[in-house]
């Protein structure tokens, strides 16, 4: 009977950049060519072979594009925060929380979500709400709080909600 097992994968990838969109992909060193998964460009291996980097084995083909297109997204898109551990701010009932607070951490949290608001506009002209929870979460809002801000912003008209989607923009 036959032995079975696992066999590593030693076979040569090469991780590049689209010159068309920068999405980085991989390619195995003996094809001819490779199509951009995004923009649809078709590259010849051997013309991208000397801006790329070597890799041994699928996973860390795999493994090596997923960093380097980490690298390049925007700082709230990364994955880093996804697993944040919740403070006391969360788990205790809103009372408690407006209990506690003081004038000085309430005016900290309007000149955060001012700078945060800020940032936004600069990078988009308009934004989901989820946006602004993810900035929030980088800036140290908690989620409560961010609610009575976008409230409070909203009906002071410094942010605007865009119809029916749930896209905002700041007023200039």
């Amino acid at each position: 009977m036959e032995d079975i097992a696992f066999k590593k994968d030693e076979t040569a990838y090469l991780i590049f950049a689209c010159k068309k969109c920068q999405e980085y992909s991989y390619v195995k060193t003996t094809q001819k060519t490779k199509k951009c998964l995004r923009c649809g460009r078709t590259h010849q291996v051997r013309d991208v072979i000397n801006d790329g980097e070597v890799v041994y084995g699928i996973t860390e083909a795999v493994n090596a594009v997923k960093r380097k297109q980490n690298e390049l997204a925007t700082p709230e898109f990364r994955s880093g925060s996804d697993f944040v551990v919740a403070t006391n701010c969360f788990a205790q009932p809103k009372s408690s929380v407006s209990a506690l607070r003081n004038n000085d951490q309430e005016i900290d949290y309007k000149q955060k979500f001012s700078e945060m608001l800020l940032e936004l506009s600069k990078l988009y002209k308009r934004f989901p709400e989820y946006m602004l929870e993810i900035m929030a979460e980088n800036y140290g809002i908690p989620i409560l709080e961010l609610e009575v801000l976008i409230r409070n912003a909203k009906k002071s008209g410094m942010l605007i909600k865009n119809g029916n989607d749930d896209t905002y923009y700041k007023q200039k």
